[in-house]
C-alpha cells in the first residue's frame, strides 16, 4: 500500500473550501486582536481630558494590556502545545470579549488597567495559537503568504477602531467603543461547530480518527485508512518545551529573534498610541490626527499583504530585514514635517514597515520551531515581544512629557527599526527541515 505523511497530504493539498474556512477563521482573529489593541489610542486624548491623566500616566495604562500581551504568550499561548489549537482560541476568545466588554464599565484608571491587563492577557495566547493553525494547514509554497494575509487584518481592525472611535465617541463617549468589542463572542457557537484542530497537533497526540477526517478534508483525494508514517517527537514532547527553544544551537537564534519581535512591536504599538498626540503637538487638528492613524494601518495592511508575497519569493529572514530598514528610514523622514503628499506616502510606508513587519515576524517564527514546540516558540517570541510593546506606549509619552522637538519624537521611534535588521539579519538561518515538521522515528498506522 502507498505510504505517505501528514505534511506530505497537506503540502501538496489544492486550495480548497476547508484552506478558506481555516483562513476566514485566523482572519476574524486577527481582526478582533487589531480593534482591542488599538481601541486605546482612538480613546487616550478623551480620557486624558476627561480623568485628567498626565501623558505619563496615560502611556502607562495604554501599557497594561501588553503587560497582559506578555504574560498570555509566555504562560497561557504554550498550553496549547498540550491541549491543543482549537480549545485555547475559543476559551480566550471568550475571555477577551468578557475583559474588552467590562472596561467601557471602568470609573477609575485602576480599574480601566485591570480589564486592559486582562483583554492583553487572552490575546496573547490566542494570536499564537492561531497563527500556528493557520501554519500548520498552509500548503508548501504558501506558508508565509497565508500567515501574513490573516495578521494583516490585525491592521483592519486598527482601522476599524479608528473609524468606530470617530463615529461614536463624540456622540456616545470613549465607553461605546469597548462595548462594541463583545461583539466576537457571538462567533464562538460557530467556532464550536467549525473550526477544526490542527492536523499537526493531532498526529502528535496519535488521534487517528479525527486526523483521518480532517486530511479528506484538506484533500480530498486522500483516503481515510491510507497508511501513514507518523512524525513523532518521542520523549521531547513530553520534556519541559522552554529549554528546547534553546537546544540543537538555535539559542542564539531564539535570543535575536526575541529582539527582533520586541523593536517590531515597541515601533507598532508606541505609533498606535500616540501618533494622534504626537501630530496633534505638531500643529495638527485632532481629527486629521485620527485620519493619519487610519492612514498608518491602511499602509499596514498593504505591508502584510506584500510582505507575505515577497517572504515567500525573497525569503521570510530577508524581507523582515528590508521591512525594519525601511521602517526606520520612513520614521525619521516623517520627523521633516513634510507636505501633505509626502507625509501621508510615508504614513503608508511606515505602517507596512512597522504594524505590517508583525505579520512577517510572526511567519518567520512560526516556521522557525518545530510542531512539538511551536506554539512555545511563537508565544515566547510575541511575549518577550511585549515587552517592546509595553516600551512603546510609555516612550511616546515620556517623549510628549519632556516636549522635544517634533523631529526628535519620530528619531526615537526610528532607532528600533535599525537594531530590529540588525537582529533578524544575524539570525543563522536553520535547516528548513528543522524548522518544519519534527521527525525523530518513523511509525507506520
Amino acid at each position: 500500500m502507498h505510504k505517505t505523511t501528514v505534511a506530505a497530504v497537506i503540502d501538496s493539498a489544492q486550495f480548497n473550501r476547508t484552506h478558506w474556512l481555516i483562513l476566514a477563521w485566523g482572519c476574524f482573529i486577527m481582526l478582533f486582536d487589531g480593534y482591542d489593541m488599538v481601541v486605546y489610542g482612538s480613546v487616550v486624548p478623551r480620557l486624558m481630558h476627561e480623568w485628567q491623566l498626565s501623558p505619563v500616566e496615560a502611556g502607562t495604562l495604554g501599557s497594561c494590556a501588553l503587560f497582559g500581551m506578555l504574560f498570555g504568550g509566555t504562560l497561557l499561548a504554550p498550553l496549547a502545545d498540550r491541549f491543543g489549537r482549537r480549545r485555547l482560541v475559543i476559551l480566550m476568545t471568550l475571555l477577551a470579549s468578557l475583559a474588552a466588554f467590562l472596561t467601557g464599565h471602568a470609573r477609575t484608571p485602576v480599574e480601566l488597567g485591570a480589564c486592559r491587563f486582562v483583554t492583553g492577557l487572552a490575546l496573547g495566547a490566542l494570536v499564537p495559537s492561531a497563527v500556528n493553525l493557520i501554519s500548520e494547514f498552509a500548503p508548501a509554497g504558501r506558508r508565509a503568504t497565508l500567515i501574513t494575509v490573516m495578521s494583516s487584518f490585525y491592521s483592519v481592525g486598527a482601522v476599524l477602531s479608528a473609524l468606530v472611535g470617530i463615529a461614536l465617541i463624540p456622540q456616545w463617549g470613549w465607553q461605546s467603543v469597548f462595548y462594541v468589542a463583545v461583539l466576537p463572542v457571538l462567533a464562538v457557537p460557530l467556532m464550536l461547530r467549525y473550526l477544526p484542530e490542527s492536523a499537526a497537533f493531532l498526529e502528535l497526540k496519535g488521534r487517528r480518527a479525527e486526523l483521518d477526517v480532517l486530511l479528506a478534508k484538506v484533500d480530498p483525494a486522500y483516503r481515510p485508512g491510507t497508511e501513514l508514517v507518523l512524525a513523532s517527537p518521542d520523549a521531547d514532547a513530553e520534556k519541559a518545551r522552554l529549554p528546547q527553544l534553546f537546544g540543537s544551537g538555535q539559542a542564539l537564534g531564539t535570543l535575536l529573534l526575541w529582539v527582533g519581535f520586541a523593536m517590531c512591536m515597541l515601533m507598532s504599538y508606541g505609533l498606535n498610541t500616540w501618533l494622534p498626540k504626537l501630530m496633534a503637538n505638531g500643529g495638527y487638528p485632532l481629527t486629521s490626527s485620527l485620519v493619519f492613524l487610519v492612514t498608518l494601518n491602511v499602509g499596514a495592511t498593504i505591508g502584510a499583504l506584500f510582505g507575505g508575497w515577497l517572504a515567500d519569493r525573497l525569503g521570510t529572514q530577508r524581507t523582515l530585514v528590508l521591512f525594519f530598514a525601511l521602517a526606520a528610514a520612513s520614521l525619521a523622514a516623517l520627523g521633516i514635517n513634510p507636505g501633505p503628499w509626502l507625509l501621508n506616502t510615508l504614513l503608508v510606508i511606515a505602517g507596512a514597515t512597522t504594524i505590517g513587519t508583525l505579520a512577517v515576524i510572526h511567519a518567520y517564527a512560526a516556521q522557525f520551531y518545530p510542531t512539538h514546540v511551536r506554539s512555545t516558540g511563537v508565544g515566547w517570541a510575541a511575549g518577550i515581544g511585549r515587552l517592546g510593546a509595553i516600551a512603546g506606549p510609555m516612550l511616546g509619552g515620556s517623549l510628549l512629557a519632556l516636549e522635544l522637538p517634533f523631529q526628535e519624537n519620530f528619531l526615537a521611534f526610528a532607532l528600533p527599526g535599525v537594531l530590529g535588521a540588525l537582529a533578524i539579519g544575524f539570525i543563522r538561518v536553520r535547516p528548513r527541515e528543522s524548522a518544519g515538521v519534527f521527525v525523530a522515528r518513523e511509525k507506520s498506522v
